[in-house]
C-alpha cells in the first residue's frame, strides 16, 4: 500500500521538475527574443557598439555597425538571424581541413564561403572564446604578412557539430518578427516612437516575472501531495504497537552492560588526539610489548589470534580494563530454573545449560525430543589443513537430523565448498532454506579482517549461516533483527556469541539445540551435543529419564 502512494508521490516530484525545466527553457527563449528586441531598438537609434554588446550576451558583429545605411543592414541582418557565431563554428568544422590555420586565413573563408565581414579582432575574440571552451586550441603566431596573429592547432570536430546542431535548433525557436518589424522603422530625430516600445517592452518583462513567480509557487495539489508523502514517511517510521511491545520485551531490565571500544586505540592516542588528560569512557587496548618485540615491524595481522605470541616479534594488544568493571552477578552455570510464559497453551521450564559428549553419526537424536531452534557448525571437510577431525559429505546427509523438530528453524553455518553442500543437507533433512545470516569478522581491534586464514583464492573475511525452516513457524517473532553481524574473531571454529541473541528474540523461552557444539558454545536453555564437550550434563527430568533408559551406562553429571 505504502509503495504505490510513495511512486506517486515521487511521479509528481518528477513531473513536477520537468514542468520546471520546460518553463526554464521558455523563459530562456523570450530573453533571447527580448535582447534581439533591444539590440534592433537600440541601432535605430545609432548607439554605439559597445553600448549593443552589453544588452546581448552571445557576440555581436560591432564592426559593420561603423558604416551607414547597406552595412547597417548586413550587420543587423546577420546578428537578426544569429548566425554570426554560428558561421564561425561552422568555417572552422566544415572548411578548415588543414592546421595549423591562422585568423586572417579564417576571416578570408568566412568572408568567402559565408559572406561575412568581421574584422580580425572580432575573429581572435571568438576564437579565444572557444579556445576556453575547449572547442579549439590556438596559440600566439605570425601571419605570411609578418603581422601577429592567432594560429589554430586543433578542432574538436565532434563537440563543435553538436554546438552547431544545438544553436540550430535554439534560434529557430526564437520570435524575430518584431525585430524584423523594427528594423523596418527609419530612423527619425523624435524617439517617441522607440519610448513607447521601450515602455511596452518593459511591461512584458513586468508581466512575465509575475507569471515565474505565480508558476514558482506550489499547487494545491502539490501542496497536498507532499503532504501525504510526508505522512506516508512518518507512518512507515512509526513502530506498530506489536512491534514496540517486542522490543521493550526484550530490552535489558538494568541497562546495557556493553562497554564501547574507543576509536583512538589506546590511552596514549586518545589524550594525544584529544589534547587534554584522557577522561574517555570506553575501552582502551594497551601494547604488549616482550623481550622480542620489535615496535618498527608494527601491529601483528592476526593480533590475539595469533598461533605464536611467544616468539613474534610483531606487537600485541590487551584491553586496558578501567579500575572499576562492572560486573555480572549471574553467568552461565549460576542460571537458575525459571518458568517462562512465553507461549498461550502452556508454561515451559527454562533448565540451566546441558551437554551430551556423544559421536553424532552413532548417537540416537530421538533421546532428546523435539526442539524449536536447532544449530549446528559441522566439521565440514573443506581439504584445507585445519586443528580438528572432518567428516565425510555422505556422513553429514546421513545424520538423523529430521527426527530433532517438527516446527522450527535450522540454523547451519557453512563455508568454502560447503555452502552448496549445506543446501543439499538442508533439503535432504525437509527444510526450507529461507534466509541467511552473514558474520562479518573483525579483529581485535575491532577492523575488519583482510588477512584471514581461510579460502583457496582470496582471504575469506567473513562466514555464513544458513537458516532453514520447517513446519508451522508461525508463533516465531519475525523480522527483529538483521541479517549481517559484525563481530570479532577468536579461537577457530568459535562463532558469535551474537548469534545466541537473535536466535532467542526470535524464539523466546523454547528449547533449543546444538550439534557439534563445544563448551564455550554452552548456553543456558541450550542442549549441547558434541565430542569436545566435558561428560554428560542434563536438568531436565525427561530428558534424563529417556537418556538413562537408552544408555543405563552413562554417567550424568548434576553439577
Amino acid at each position: 500500500m505504502f509503495t504505490v502512494n510513495d511512486d506517486d508521490t515521487w511521479y509528481c516530484m518528477q513531473k513536477n521538475k520537468q514542468t520546471e525545466r520546460e518553463f526554464k527553457h521558455r523563459i530562456e527563449t523570450e530573453r533571447l527574443a527580448r535582447q534581439q528586441l533591444m539590440v534592433g531598438l537600440m541601432r535605430q537609434l545609432n548607439c554605439p557598439p559597445e553600448t549593443v554588446t552589453a544588452w546581448y550576451s552571445p557576440p555581436i558583429c560591432t564592426s559593420a555597425v561603423s558604416g551607414a545605411g547597406a552595412g547597417v543592414a548586413g550587420s543587423s541582418e546577420v546578428f537578426r538571424s544569429g548566425k554570426c557565431e554560428q558561421s564561425l563554428l561552422e568555417c572552422l568544422c566544415n572548411h578548415c581541413p588543414k592546421l595549423p590555420r591562422d585568423s586572417l586565413a579564417v576571416r578570408n573563408i568566412l568572408h568567402k564561403v559565408f559572406n561575412i565581414e568581421l574584422g580580425q579582432a572580432e575573429i581572435e575574440n571568438l576564437l579565444q572564446k572557444f579556445a576556453v571552451q575547449r572547442y579549439i586550441e590556438t596559440k600566439e603566431g605570425v601571419s605570411p604578412d609578418g603581422n601577429a596573429c592567432l594560429v589554430i592547432t586543433f578542432i574538436e570536430q565532434s563537440t563543435i557539430s553538436a554546438v552547431i546542431s544545438e544553436m540550430k535548433v535554439r534560434y529557430s525557436k526564437v520570435d524575430i518578427v518584431k525585430v524584423e518589424q523594427l528594423s523596418s522603422l527609419k530612423r527619425k530625430s523624435d524617439c517617441e516612437t522607440v519610448k513607447c516600445s521601450l515602455k511596452k517592452l518593459s511591461k512584458k518583462v513586468t508581466t512575465e516575472s509575475l507569471i515565474e513567480s505565480l508558476l514558482s509557487i506550489p499547487s494545491v495539489k502539490e501542496r497536498e501531495s507532499k503532504r501525504v508523502g510526508a505522512e506516508i514517511y512518518e507512518l512507515i517510521n512509526t513502530p506498530t504497537a506489536k512491534e514496540q511491545a517486542i522490543v521493550d520485551k526484550f530490552k535489558s531490565q538494568k541497562g546495557a552492560l556493553v562497554q564501547e571500544f574507543c576509536p583512538h586505540g589506546t590511552k596514549e592516542e586518545c589524550t594525544k588526539l584529544s589534547d587534554k588528560a584522557c577522561q574517555c569512557t570506553k575501552l582502551h587496548f594497551k601494547r604488549i610489548i616482550n623481550k622480542h618485540t620489535d615496535e618498527s615491524l608494527g601491529d601483528c595481522s592476526f593480533l590475539n589470534t595469533c598461533f605464536h605470541m611467544d616468539t613474534c616479534k610483531y606487537v600485541h594488544y590487551e584491553i586496558d580494563y578501567p579500575d572499576t568493571v562492572p560486573s555480572v552477578k549471574q553467568t552461565k552455570d549460576e542460571c537458575k530454573t525459571v518458568e517462562s510464559d512465553s507461549t498461550k497453551d502452556k508454561t515451559i521450564t527454562l533448565y540451566p545449560p546441558q551437554w551430551v559428549h556423544c559421536d553424532l553419526r552413532k548417537f540416537d537424536m530421538k533421546v532428546l525430543g523435539k526442539f524449536a531452534i536447532v544449530m549446528a557448525d559441522p566439521p565440514w571437510d573443506i581439504h584445507m589443513e585445519l586443528p580438528y577431525g572432518t567428516m565425510s559429505d555422505d556422513e553429514m546427509r546421513q545424520l538423523d537430523v529430521p527426527s530433532l523438530q517438527d516446527d522450527g528453524y535450522f540454523f547451519l553455518w557453512v563455508t568454502g565448498r560447503a555452502m552448496e553442500l549445506g543446501r543439499e543437507c538442508l533439503m535432504l533433512w525437509g527444510y526450507e532454506r529461507v534466509d541467511e545470516i552473514i558474520w562479518v569478522k573483525t579483529n581485535q581491534l575491532q577492523r575488519l579482517i583482510r588477512t584471514g586464514r581461510t579460502g583457496h583464492w582470496l582471504n575469506h573475511g567473513k562466514e555464513h549461516c544458513l537458516v532453514g525452516m520447517k513446519g508451522d513457524v508461525s508463533s516465531f517473532n519475525k523480522l527483529i533483527d538483521c541479517d549481517v553481524i559484525v563481530a570479532e574473531v577468536r579461537e577457530t571454529s568459535h562463532k558469535p556469541d551474537e548469534v545466541y541473541g537473535v536466535i532467542e528474540r526470535l524464539s523466546p523461552g523454547t528449547r533449543k539445540i546444538e550439534l557439534f557444539g563445544r563448551m564455550h558454545n554452552v548456553q543456558p536453555n541450550w542442549v549441547t551435543l558434541g565430542n569436545q564437550v566435558d561428560g554428560v550434563r542434563l536438568f531436565d527430568p525427561e530428558l534424563v529419564a529417556r537418556f538413562k533408559a537408552a544408555y543405563p551406562d552413562g554417567i550424568i553429571k548434576s553439577s
